[in-house]
This record gives C-alpha cells, sequence and structure tokens, in this order.
C-alpha cells in the first residue's frame, strides 16, 4: 500500500502522546524558545532561552505552568523573571521535578510563544544516551542532536530522510515497549512516573499492532494494510490511517494538545480539510497515579473530522448526512444526561473525561460529555459483551470505551 505523503506532515509521535496546548485565541507566534536540561545531582534544571531584545519584539513577559486553575479553564501561571532580561541571551532557569509537564510562556500582547517540558531521568546508567534537550519534536538547542532520533542524511528508508520505512516504524523508535527514549508508551497505553511508581495507564490507551490483549483500537500500523471505512461517514469512502492523519511530528508553537493537527488532511481524496484549536491540558498532579486530562473544547470536533455525523446528536431526533439515527449528544453539559433534571455527574474514582461546557454558569465549567469522555483516542483493554437472550449469543462490541460493559453510561445516568 502507498501512503498519499503530499497530505502528511512529516512524522509522527502517536495518537494522544506528546504535548499539551495552551489555548491563546488569536495570539500571533512570539519568539522562538528553546530548552536544555541539566542534572543537577537530586533532579533537573530546566533552563529557557529567548531572545528578549527589542529587535525581536522583546522585551517578554514569562510565566511557568505545572497545573490548571481551580475553574480547570487555563494553565495556573506563575510569573517569572529572566537573566539578561532584554537582550538576546534572556535565560530562566527552574528546578523541576521530574516526570511533571511543564509549560513556559513567553508573551508580549498578542505574541505568545508556549513551549513544553517533560523532564525526565537522563545522563545516568539506564539512560547514559539521553540528549539534554529531551524533547524530540520542538523547541531545539542550537545544535541539538535529536533531529538523528527520526532522520538520516543518506541512507534514509521512508520520505523525508526518515530512518524507517513508515511512520509506525518510527514512531515506536522512542514510543514503543521496549523504549526507554520517551516517558509515553503509545504501543501499550502506558505512561511512565519514574523508578518508584513504574509504568501507569496513559490517557490514551492501547493501539500496539502485537499486544493481544487489546480489546479495540485504531488501526495505525501502516506496515500492513490500514486502509479503512469510518464510523459515521460514507460508507464507501475509505480512509488510508497512519499515525499522521491526526498528529504532527515537529512542534511549532502554541500548537494544539498533543500535537494534534490543526488542519485535519485525511489521506484520501474527496475529504474536507477541518480546521479545530484543540484546547486541553495534560497534567501530573500525582506521581504515584499518573496525568489528568481537562478537555477546553475542540474534542468532538476534531473527532468529527472523520466521524462526520457524531458530533450533531440529540437522542431525540434521527439525522446525520450518512447515517440517519439516534445519537447520543455531545459538547452538552451534564443536566441533560441526568435523572429527572438534577445534575448527576462521574463517580470519583471513574475517571472520566468531562469538557468545558459554554452554556454553564458555575465557575467550574468541567460537566460537558464530549467523545473523550467516553472514548479512548487510541485504543482500550476494556470489556463490553452483550448477551442477547433471544438467540442465546454474546455479543461483543467494544469501541475503545474507558469503562468495562455500561460503566461510562452508568457513571452519568446511574440508573
Amino acid at each position: 500500500m502507498k501512503i498519499k505523503l503530499k497530505y502528511l506532515l512529516v512524522f509522527i509521535v502517536a495518537l494522544g502522546m506528546m504535548s499539551v496546548f495552551i489555548g491563546t485565541g488569536a495570539a500571533e507566534d512570539g519568539p522562538y524558545v528553546y530548552i536544555r536540561y541539566f542534572n543537577n545531582g537530586t533532579g533537573v534544571d530546566a533552563y529557557v532561552y529567548w531572545d528578549d531584545s527589542a529587535a525581536n519584539g522583546g522585551p517578554y513577559n514569562f510565566a511557568w505552568a505545572d497545573d490548571v486553575l481551580s475553574s480547570c479553564d487555563d494553565l495556573d501561571w506563575q510569573a517569572g523573571s529572566p537573566d539578561n532580561a532584554g537582550t538576546a541571551d534572556a535565560v530562566f532557569k527552574l528546578s523541576v521535578t521530574k516526570y511533571i509537564n511543564y509549560f513556559f510562556k513567553v508573551s508580549s500582547g498578542d505574541k505568545v510563544t508556549i513551549a513544553r517540558a517533560f523532564p525526565l531521568d537522563f545522563n545516568n546508567t539506564a539512560n547514559s544516551y539521553r540528549y539534554e534537550n529531551d524533547y524530540a519534536h520542538g523547541n531545539f538547542a542550537p545544535g541539538t542532536g535529536m533531529c538523528a532520533t527520526c532522520h538520516i542524511t543518506h541512507t534514509a528508508l521512508g520520505g523525508y530522510l526518515l530512518k524507517q520505512a513508515t511512520y509506525y516504524e518510527l514512531c515506536l523508535l522512542c514510543h514503543g515497549s521496549s523504549s526507554t527514549q520517551s516517558k509515553y508508551d503509545v504501543e501499550t497505553g502506558k505512561v511512565y512516573m519514574g523508578p518508584e511508581t513504574g509504568w501507569v495507564d496513559s490517557l490514551a490507551g492501547p493501539i500496539g499492532s502485537g499486544v493481544t490483549t487489546i480489546i479495540s483500537k485504531h488501526d495505525v500500523d501502516d506496515t500492513g494494510d490500514v486502509m479503512t471505512t469510518v464510523y459515521g461517514s460514507d460508507p464507501a469512502r475509505m480512509l488510508t490511517f497512519t499515525c499522521v492523519s491526526c498528529h504532527n511530528g515537529h512542534s511549532g508553537k502554541n500548537d494544539n494538545y498533543r500535537l494534534l493537527k490543526k488542519t485535519i488532511y485525511p489521506a484520501d481524496g474527496g475529504w474536507n480539510p477541518q480546521t479545530v484549536v484543540f484546547n486541553a491540558y495534560a497534567v501530573v498532579k500525582d506521581i504515584t497515579v499518573g496525568e489528568d486530562v481537562y478537555y477546553i473544547s475542540g474534542n468532538s470536533e476534531f473527532c468529527a473530522a472523520c466521524h462526520l455525523d457524531y458530533d450533531e446528536g440529540t437522542a431525540y431526533y434521527a439525522d446525520g448526512e450518512y447515517t440517519s439515527f439516534y445519537k447520543h449528544p455531545v459538547t452538552v453539559g451534564s443536566t441533560i444526561y441526568s435523572v429527572e433534571d438534577r445534575e448527576i455527574w462521574p463517580t470519583a474514582g471513574d475517571y472520566l473525561p468531562l469538557q468545558v461546557d459554554p452554556g454553564a454558569g458555575t465557575t467550574d465549567k468541567r460537566n460537558a460529555v464530549v467523545c473523550g469522555t467516553c472514548h479512548f483516542a487510541h485504543g482500550t483493554y476494556k470489556i463490553f459483551n452483550v448477551y442477547l437472550p433471544e438467540t442465546g449469543e454474546t455479543i461483543s462490541s467494544q469501541k475503545m470505551l474507558r469503562l468495562d460493559n455500561y460503566g461510562v453510561c452508568e457513571s452519568c445516568h446511574k440508573k
């Protein structure tokens, strides 16, 4: 199978496995920012560099964050004062906790740049080959060695001088279960939280083609056939679906959450490109638990770029351009799903992520059900088996659900 590369943007870091988008509205890109990491003996120091001179539009304001506000609608930014402010060699040093997600904002008016850091262990026995510029998808320091992680100049096996013949093989160089180059293992759906905690479940779920315990998943393994029809779309139209159908490999400034594409071009003709601002935050409040996701906007819209009908449900009327069925509504508040119009929230411990409901009047507006509330983006280990008494059959119909059987339904409806 030949993938149509003209629709693809370089390589991938598989779905749900990378960076965090910070919403900036109509903001323009600010200055170029890069990050270096240095072992300080017991932890890691992150150094953030940028040109703060007037010739480059400076001086700029600086802030950093590792958590969200109590309202969950933005990051909890902390102001910082850089050294060498007003010069071309501005730098801010922050002693960071390993395996916590950090975000650095350099801004002046509408000019905003967001850089992100995922500090891990490096320069030790287990990871002696880790580069000081730890993030392979952007924020590159001058003279970085990270380009060689994915590209090779004269003996490339794939287009764009990629080291592997397929996107799937390339992504698993760092994001596979046998790799230690990233804290995100997309193959088995795990995120590494340090030597004391180890690997815990990721926010996206597993997607590995060789992991036999996966119940259902998106098929992105382009070492084989990845031509597929799409639920909720034209059944006669086929889509070539790979890692880069959803993700960019190189970050820019103010990226979508997880490096998800802002303009989505499925790899086959006839699909209309969709521009989506996917605004969300993945933060680590407790290393022993892993990451939490805070959806702000764009979740259902992103999924509906391919699953065209699934953001148009009301549950009261059959609708859809391609499939006229009754569909569960999305991007609406929890009161719609409540029993007798009472607000009923997911049960503590279910970890079902909600999104901001634009129509809600409360301070914490995270009460809207979206695609990611019920479904993993990559795949699931959860079981969904339905017994049909009239036939005596048990039908399995897993669709990447976050909880077993009807757990996602009972979390809100509580019948």
